[in-house]
């Protein structure tokens, strides 16, 4: 297994900014409190009175020319989709786009993996690795401080404070500002109408990707009150892109763009993307890809660049070159990620909704399908969900797609790991990076609600899988590594074990850094 060292320290500057975003509310205490209280209709009158505390107007952002994304499913992807096309429009475009004037895009989206940092990433080189763009640690850290100071944080009271998700939405927009971007890349929190990104009042273009029964306590229990919700994003005269959606969706947002004067245009999948190599894996990716198409082709025209297919035959043509090489580009870690590792091959997806785990299950089954030889292992968390829903949905859609892919009635999993999001067995010390994304109130150390998924598990699978629960992500892999059994390893080509990690983006999150750091 070799050493499993624990991660380098970060800078003094930069512990001191993480030391203050985690004196914020969690993501869990003001959920909490907007459903006690009932105040989701205050939301963005509280941001709009902040950003005039740290010195913004909301017209202020237009500079920004934001592209505005909401949705339940596949909003992360369409961003980090739209954000690699534009990428490729940022080399030499003086010289080749006389009329252009892209020259640094930002990417905002929520929740993060490892790093805050990846929250507010920007691009100003085609060249530029992906995992370069989020913001350095100093300016990351000077930006949050620039935003406490403003908004006299020390002398504050935590009712009057921003919550952990809405003052990184302030220092996102104002870094942006700082460093000149001219197109963001705006990915919803949850909702739309009243979500902290919503203060944007002139954007280039929306985007409403596929919508399910989501975050209920908060947007609603029925699909046509998510759809007003997540449609609440839409800005007068501002063109809107959506995907198929149930027709019960699609009529709230007809009507809301109506009400908006907004043109609202329904993208299919483009034809060309048959043939693409999407670099976000899965077959669910190309109505994402469709869809970040159209908004791209959008944004651009708007922005001046010429060449660009009006959308009536760009989704009948092939695709320009440059929107064929950012869709093969594009990533977006910890989701629908393959990592082959010690031996086996790790599948990591933060699928956390009924409708993320139905597409994943599918997408797992063709792994499997690959390495019939392989053991079968899952290792799966949800703290704050209802879990077993999940777990059971995640058990009949691969079974049903196993069945297609295999041809067999095979167990799904031999063996199923359950666990908290706490990477390190011997890090006592909470991780200061997702202090405030991690906390469920709930009691993670009595392994209540592992030991419940456990107990159902066996259950459901007829006992048929071997079940352990462990307290750590580094003993979940370790577990994974430690009961190999070569007989399952029929021919020497193939890999000992296929390994699905999925239930929440914070478990796939700790398991990259576990995976990373022991690699």
């Amino acid at each position: 297994m070799g050493e499993w060292n624990t991660k380098p320290q970060s800078s003094q500057l930069y512990q001191n900014a993480l030391h203050r975003l985690n004196r914020l509310r969690t993501n869990f205490e003001s959920r909490q409190l907007t459903i006690a209280l009932n105040y989701r209709n205050l939301l963005i009158e509280q941001m709009l009175s902040w950003c005039k505390e740290i010195g913004y107007q909301p017209a202020d952002f237009n500079a920004l020319n934001a592209i505005h994304i909401a949705g339940s499913k596949g909003k992360g992807s369409t961003a980090a989709f739209v954000f690699s096309i534009l990428a490729e429009y940022l080399t030499d475009n003086a010289a080749e786009e006389e009329t252009a004037t892209l020259r640094k895009i930002g990417l905002y989206t929520s929740p993060h993996l490892r790093s805050v940092r990846e929250r507010i990433r920007i691009q100003a080189s085609q060249t530029r690795k992906f995992e370069e763009t989020p913001l350095d640690e100093i300016k990351f850290s000077q930006y949050v401080s620039e935003i406490w100071a403003r908004l006299g944080m020390d002398n504050r009271s935590t009712s009057q404070s921003p919550p952990f998700a809405r003052f990184l939405t302030l220092v996102g927009l104002h870094a942006f500002i700082q460093e000149g971007v001219d197109t963001a890349v705006v990915e919803a929190c949850i909702g739309g109408r009243f979500d902290s990104t919503n203060i944007l009042c002139q954007p280039s273009v929306c985007a409403i990707t596929s919508l399910g029964l989501e975050h209920t306590d908060i947007l609603g229990s029925t699909i046509e009150e998510i759809a007003w919700a997540k449609g609440g994003i839409m800005k007068p005269g501002v063109p809107v892109f959506t995907v198929p959606q149930e027709p019960e969706a699609l009529a709230i947002l007809q009507e809301l763009a109506m009400k908006e004067n907004a043109d609202l245009r329904v993208v299919t999948t483009h034809p060309d993307l048959k043939y693409i190599d999407l670099g976000l894996a899965g077959d669910f990716q190309r109505i994402n890809a469709s869809l970040a198409v159209a908004v791209a082709a959008e944004h651009l025209s708007r922005m001046g660049y010429e060449n660009i297919p009006e959308i009536e035959k760009l989704v009948l043509s092939p695709l320009p070159d440059k929107f064929r090489r950012g869709l093969e580009r594009a990533q977006w870690p910890g989701r629908c990620e393959t990592r082959d590792h010690l031996g086996s091959r790790w599948l990591l997806d933060g699928a956390h909704t009924m409708e993320s785990i139905e597409a994943l299950g599918v997408w797992v089954a063709k792994k499997m399908a690959v390495e019939p030889g392989a053991r079968r292992v899952l290792i799966f968390n949800q703290q704050i969900k209802d879990a077993t829903a999940l777990l059971r949905h995640l058990r009949r859609i691969t079974t049903s797609a196993m069945s297609q892919w295999l041809n067999s009635e095979e167990v799904v999993f031999h063996q199923a790991i359950f666990c908290t999001n706490i990477p390190w067995e011997h890090y006592d010390a909470p991780d200061a990076e997702r202090v405030s994304m991690t906390y469920s109130g709930a009691s993670e150390e009595g392994l209540k609600v592992q030991n419940e998924l456990a107990a159902h598990w066996m259950q459901i699978s007829g006992g048929h899988s071997a079940v352990a629960v462990v307290r750590t992500v580094e003993e979940a892999i370790r577990c994974v590594a430690d009961s190999g059994d070569p007989s399952f390893c029929r021919d020497r080509e193939h890999i000992d074990a296929i390994v699905l990690i999925t239930g929440s983006l914070h478990l796939v999150g700790s398991a990259l850094e576990v995976l990373d750091t022991i690699s």
